[in-house]
């Protein structure tokens, strides 16, 4: 195996770090039947300078080519329910951050499409899926604070942040537009009608909102109007707390049933948001959100915010990759968010050099609860329960648990659905184990099976790590070593017994911030040389707006509506970092998304609350830079962070080059400039990258190898 030596580059400080690259497989769900009659969708990208003179534009050109393969048909299509002909096979095109179409095409007719002239690449349609206050005092940003670098200034209202997810409840306190002047005039956006979602919806904040469907109808058939709105309007929630998350306006009193109580606003409260719906109950389909990212960059979004992934693929085979290189070389910002596959290692999604990969971390703000047993033993967790089923602190209940220890999780330990037995179960407080089915439904099957609380507890994979549910039943969440000494304590006494009680939001929380177990790690499986993630950001049990149509659980018996909720998850760290570069943008207009990547990787911490090293929550060891990156976003700095890191479109080509691509691979990235190999990096690990990452050969001498890297820092515009 290779060495790796990193060595991170921040203000006052230099980190180094011996690690060993571990090689896995890691594959991109894609939504194909490969047989030979069977039409599936299919992402083609196309030269655009080899447009033949005949036609008088590229959809003229695109539209010919498609048919010049398909097979003339007229036929019934079970996944629409409706006839297709081959005016219908084109479902998008591609115009602004890249060339190409989306098609429905068989098995042959993609085989006779990959010989003509014009077409770069042609790959099958991937799926993605969602990576599902106190954050801005945390940060520094509160505009209380008169000392803040970024209050009271409105140069931030000019800068629309594109937010790539479930849609928007427009009638969310956090997207009023008082006060905001006029939608800046490079907007070019619009509002898409539908059901629930009028024209009078979009406003000064709100400026733009437009869905995305015709991939995901391909693959999954018609949606039903009944069970989703065909409009921005979001039925889910998950878009409605990031877009809040990135740039609501204060709300005070937010809260959820009475935790986390204060003043709810976004990262960049004076931005625009738009919203751009492209994720369905079946997940968010490549050939939609590539149709939103060349829309957004046409409408004119400076940052793109997407908490979405879909596994790791080759960057000329990545399709949200592809689409935001050009993206990029438009100047727009894109974060993403890193996955929450952790702590597993090399479980990092959306890796590109030119998005910024953010992970998750935890704030100084909890909600603990107890659990006490009968020996009067008093374990702390955490939980948002807040209810009528209370149970009495003094007074001790009947505790089972179905499995043997956390070592053997079985389907009744984790309380799957069917698995719990009434009889046994009923009057009592369950012990459940995390895996396989969400925290909260495990609650639901518990008060289903007659059980009056439950106690949730981690395994190794989640370690000490709480995360707060806003549970149906009485529950109470435990790291993995009190989970452990609970179960030892109900296999040991013929009749144990427990209590749980729920007491509210504490702050100050020490140590903080610290990396979340459930945040994907590098290394970077397809560039050690590259860092990822970028950095960490708070991910953990934030307070944001909330959907006007689901309870806090979101489970479908949670009758319970409330305008705000509390979510944890990558999907959650990523609006902060994206609603942080829209103030930089703001402050900086002319600063490169690399400048703004550069400003906020160089400025960030690695030190908690406490002064120590950032922690591990999956071991309560100290974090390395495959856990936190350059370490944990520090927004007031990063507004003035001296020299930065900068790295052009062709810089960013070039390191494609040095990667090893072939022509025909490079071509994809190429679509604008037409550009070409200057072989201006001797390897590419002479990115100009704020981070530092040096992979010396197998048989490297740790104390004779000399590896010479390049850098270039200059002062931004």
């Amino acid at each position: 195996m290779a060495g790796i030596v990193i060595i991170i580059p921040v203000v006052k400080w230099l980190f180094l770090l011996l690690v060993f690259s571990l090689f896995t497989t890691t594959t991109i769900v894609t939504a194909t039947d490969k047989s030979p009659s069977t039409k599936n969708t299919y992402i083609i990208y196309m030269d655009k300078l080899a447009k033949p003179e005949e036609f008088s534009d590229h959809k003229q050109w695109y539209s010919s080519l498609i048919k010049s393969v398909t097979t003339k048909t007229d036929e019934y299509d079970e996944k629409t329910g409706e006839y297709e002909n081959d005016d219908d096979r084109i479902i998008y095109s591609y115009e602004t951050a890249f060339h190409g179409v989306a098609a429905r095409l068989n098995g042959d007719e993609v085989e006779k499409l990959q010989g003509q002239n014009g077409v770069t690449a042609v790959f099958p349609e991937t799926v993605y899926q969602l990576h599902t206050t106190r954050s801005p005092m945390f940060l520094g940003l509160d505009r209380e604070d008169s000392t803040s670098a970024f209050s009271d200034k409105l140069s931030d209202y000019d800068v629309v942040v594109g937010v790539l997810d479930t849609g928007i409840w427009p009638e969310s306190p956090s997207f009023n537009d008082t006060g905001m002047t006029r939608i800046p005039a490079h907007w070019k956006g619009t509002c898409e009608t539908g059901r629930g979602f009028a024209k009078s919806h979009c406003s000064r904040k709100i400026v733009g909102a437009r869905v995305f469907y015709r991939g995901y109808e391909a693959a999954s058939g018609k949606i039903n109007e009944q069970d989703e709105y065909k409009s921005p309007r979001d039925e889910d929630g998950h878009g409605t707390h990031t877009a809040a998350t990135v740039a609501g306006v204060p709300v005070r009193g937010a809260n959820l049933l009475g935790y986390a109580y204060g003043t709810a606003r976004g990262m960049a409260p004076g931005a625009r948001v738009a919203a751009y719906k492209v994720c369905w109950k079946s997940g968010c389909f490549s050939s939609d959100i590539l149709s939103a990212v060349d829309r957004a960059v046409a409408d004119g979004v400076n940052v793109l915010s997407i908490s979405l992934g879909g596994g790791v693929s080759s960057y000329y085979r990545d399709s949200l990759s592809i689409g935001a290189f050009g993206a990029m070389e438009k100047g727009v910002f894109i974060s993403c968010s890193a996955g929450n596959g952790g702590p597993d290692p090399i479980s990092l999604t959306n890796v590109s050099p030119w998005v910024t990969t953010v992970g998750a971390s935890t704030m100084d703000r909890d909600f603990p609860a107890t659990v006490k047993l009968g020996t009067g033993e008093l374990l702390t967790g955490a939980s948002l329960y807040r209810g009528q089923r209370n149970l009495l602190v003094n007074k001790q209940y009947p505790l089972i648990y179905h499995g043997s220890n956390s070592s053997n999780l079985t389907p009744s330990s984790m309380c799957l659905e069917g698995t719990l037995d009434k009889r046994s179960v009923a009057g009592k407080i369950v012990i459940c184990d995390r895996g396989i089915s969400p925290r909260v439904q495990k609650g639901q099957v518990v008060k289903d099976a007659g059980g009056i609380g439950m106690i949730l507890s981690n395994t190794a994979s989640n370690g000490e790590e709480l995360v707060a549910d806003c549970h149906l039943l009485p529950a109470v969440a435990v790291g993995e070593s009190k989970g452990n000494s609970i179960k030892h304590y109900a296999a040991a006494n013929r009749n144990p017994t427990a209590t749980l009680a729920f007491l509210g939001t504490k702050l100050g929380i020490r140590p903080s911030p610290v990396v979340a177990a459930f945040s994907s790690r590098g290394p970077n499986i397809l560039s050690l040389e590259i860092l990822k993630p970028d950095m960490v950001a708070p991910g953990v049990n934030i307070l944001a707006a909330w959907t006007g149509e689901l309870g806090p659980s979101s489970l479908p018996t949670d009758l319970r509506r409330t305008k705000f909720n509390i979510l944890s998850g990558t999907s959650m760290s990523c609006p902060h970092v994206s609603g942080v570069a829209a103030l930089i943008k703001s402050k900086h207009p002319d600063w490169s998304p690399a400048a703004i990547k550069s400003a906020l990787m160089t400025t960030a911490y690695v030190h908690d609350n406490t002064h120590n090293p950032l922690k591990d929550a999956s071991a309560a060891t100290p974090s390395t830079p495959y856990d936190h990156g350059a370490g944990h976003i520090y927004p007031i700095k990063a507004l003035d962070p001296g020299l930065v890191y900068d790295i052009g479109a062709q810089d960013y080509y070039d390191f494609l080059c040095a990667q090893g691509l072939t022509t025909s691979e490079l071509a994809v990235f190429s679509k604008f400039s037409n550009r070409t190999c200057r072989h201006s990096l001797a390897t590419s690990g002479d990115l100009n990258y704020p981070a530092i990452s040096a992979v010396l050969p197998e048989n490297a001498s740790t104390t004779s190898t000399v590896l010479t890297l390049h850098r270039t820092l200059e002062a931004p515009l």
